[in-house]
Order: structure tokens, then C-alpha cells, then sequence
């Protein structure tokens, strides 16, 4: 009975100090949870939902479905914009000319029949691009400060007095922090108005449109959890060597019931300068950066140099996934890093 208790006792130590040896390099997030029900829309034809920062529609029908790039526009904070850039190349199987303007074949997107129940979504385009950017409390990225403006640096500032409030030492943003917040009070609003018929050459297009606003904003560390690299032995034979995508771990609980593949919410990494009266909010995809080989090394400068060997390096982007811990997560002992796509735990 004696030598139980003692390895009980000396099991929580051993427990205890392997959780105090937790250290955890984090960066700060402004996290922006879309209203779930308005980020979806549905007719008898099509669907067009918004979810993992980008928009997606699916066809319901037996017939191609033709959405007009030229009666498409993308909405953000009550203003809209053409949803394309007919000057820049068209993501997807879309083709531009060489000259760089759009060809005939660029003014549209079509999605196919609904063919079974396994037909996936057609990508139609990124929806946070306009969301990232330098932000300033003496100017806007626009030039003025609209409503939604004044409300998102009024949010940020109590987020971040908040937020500072839990480091006993008052200089870094150590808290988690939440606002619920209605439509009128939002400080985000997306959205986009496509046209679509089932003919190309129809004089008759109908127009829908969806706009969804933040529900819930969140500000909290975050820390990215890499996956592991195949080796090459790995990779030999024909079987499937499927890699882990990149988990963002949040230290807060979730807005809502969270749908890690379908979710309305877009991780912000957050940089700001308290003295200057700015702040950054950045995209969080993940990637690394592999150096060349000796050989590349090597070959560049007997053959073209310079120019080849910084070629060599290339970046691997991998899918990424957001990752609710808690707001009371026992990350151990945090520490903020200088570069922020250099986080995780040890």
C-alpha cells in the first residue's frame, strides 16, 4: 500500500513538471467569425456558400450553369467592386492571353451538371483579400474611414487593453478576448452578387446575391503545429502516404459549432505598433521554405550562376486547419516571437 501511494505522488510530479516544461512560441490572431446562416445562399439552381475564406457555388440542376465575370462583383463593408480584375490572369482552368488581358474565354465560369452526390463544389474566388492590409487610427485603407472602420479600431483597441490585462508583466497581449456582436454593431461585412443562366449567349441573367458579417471577433495567441515531412523511404511503392495538414491552434473556445472544412471564419495573424497607431492583419497560410542542395549549389555556379541558385530555393504550402484549444488551454509558459511564421511548441 505504501509503494502505491509513493508512485502515485511521484507520478503527479513527474506529470506536473512535464507540463511546466511546456514552452510555447505564439503570435497573436484577430480571428472574424462570419454569421453561419448568412453565408450561405440558395435557390432551386445553384448554391453559393462562403467558408474557408473563400466562395464556392454548386450546381443543383442537369444543365451547365454560366456565371458572367462581367456582372460579378465582390462587396465588402457596403461598397462593391468587380469580383474580377480583367488585367490580371483568372485563377482555376481559365485562360489569359499573353499580353495579359482577358481573352472570350475568361468572361466566364461554368459549372458542371449535378452529377451524383459526391460532385464537388466549383471555386469561384477569395474573399479575404480585401481584408488584408496596414491599418492606421488616422487613416483607413481606403483613404476614409467608413463605419465599419470606426467600429473595427474601436473593437481592436478594448480588445487589446483586454488582452494586455493578462500578463502580469503589462507588455505583451498574453489574454483571450471576446465580442459578440449583431449586424449593425458588425465590424466586417462580406459578400458577392454573381449572374448566372444556363446559356452563354442568354439576354436574360439572373442576379443573386449573399453578404454575411462578423458574428464574433476574437483576439488570442495562436501557435501552428507543422506536419511531419515524408521521408524517402516513406514515399516508396504505390500506396497512398497522405501528409497532415498544418493545425493553427487557438487558444479560445469556438464561436459556434466548428466545421473544420467548412467553417466562415478567417485567422488573421496580427502584428501591430502601439506608438505609431498601426496595425497589420496578415494571411496564415502555411508554408516552408527549403533550401538548395549542394548539388544545385554547385551546378548554379558553373552554369548560370547566381540567378539559378536563388531559384533553388522553393516554398511548400500546405493546407491548413483551424484548431479550437480553449481559451483556458495549458499551453505552458508562453513566448511571443519576433518572426511570426516561426511559432509552434517544444
Amino acid at each position: 500500500m505504501k509503494k502505491l501511494f509513493l508512485f502515485a505522488i511521484f507520478s503527479m510530479i513527474a506529470l506536473n513538471t512535464f507540463a511546466g516544461g511546456i514552452k510555447t512560441s505564439y503570435r497573436n490572431a484577430l480571428i472574424l467569425a462570419y454569421s453561419k446562416e448568412n453565408s450561405i445562399y440558395e435557390d432551386d439552381n445553384i448554391i453559393l456558400e462562403i467558408y474557408n475564406e473563400q466562395l464556392w457555388a454548386t450546381n443543383k440542376t442537369k444543365k451547365t450553369i454560366f456565371i458572367d465575370l462581367a456582372q460579378c462583383f465582390a462587396v465588402h463593408n457596403g461598397s462593391s467592386s468587380p469580383l474580377f480584375d480583367p488585367t490580371e490572369k483568372k485563377q482555376g482552368d481559365n485562360k489569359a492571353s499573353k499580353k495579359g488581358f482577358s481573352t472570350k474565354d475568361d468572361e466566364y465560369i461554368t459549372i458542371a451538371p449535378a452529377i451524383g452526390s459526391n460532385q464537388n463544389e466549383t471555386f469561384i474566388c477569395n474573399m479575404s483579400t480585401r481584408i488584408y492590409g496596414n491599418y492606421t487610427t488616422s487613416e483607413s485603407p481606403s483613404g476614409d474611414f467608413s463605419e465599419y472602420d470606426k467600429r473595427l479600431l474601436s473593437t481592436i483597441e478594448s480588445l487589446l487593453t483586454e488582452s494586455m490585462a493578462a500578463d502580469p508583466k503589462g507588455k505583451n497581449y498574453l489574454g483571450t478576448v471576446v465580442r459578440h456582436m449583431g449586424e449593425e454593431e458588425s465590424i466586417n461585412n462580406i459578400g458577392a452578387s454573381i449572374a448566372y443562366a444556363f446559356n452563354r449567349k442568354s439576354e436574360e441573367w439572373t442576379n443573386v446575391s449573399l453578404t454575411t458579417w462578423v458574428s464574433d471577433v476574437i483576439f488570442a495567441p495562436i501557435y501552428v503545429e507543422m506536419p511531419t515531412d515524408l521521408k524517402k523511404k516513406d514515399k516508396k511503392g504505390f500506396g497512398i502516404k497522405e501528409t497532415s495538414p498544418a493545425i493553427i491552434h487557438v487558444r479560445a473556445n469556438s464561436p459556434f459549432e466548428f466545421d473544420v472544412d467548412r467553417s466562415p471564419v478567417i485567422v488573421c495573424d496580427w502584428e501591430g505598433k502601439y506608438k505609431k497607431g498601426t496595425f497589420t492583419l496578415g494571411s496564415t497560410w502555411i508554408a516552408k521554405t527549403k533550401g538548395p542542395s549542394l548539388w544545385a549549389v554547385l551546378g548554379a555556379v558553373v552554369t548560370y550562376g547566381a540567378t539559378l541558385f536563388f531559384a533553388s530555393y522553393n516554398e511548400t504550402y500546405y493546407k491548413k486547419q483551424v484548431q479550437f484549444d480553449g481559451a483556458q488551454a495549458n499551453w505552458g509558459k508562453l513566448t511571443l516571437v519576433k518572426n511570426i511564421k516561426k511559432t509552434g511548441q517544444k
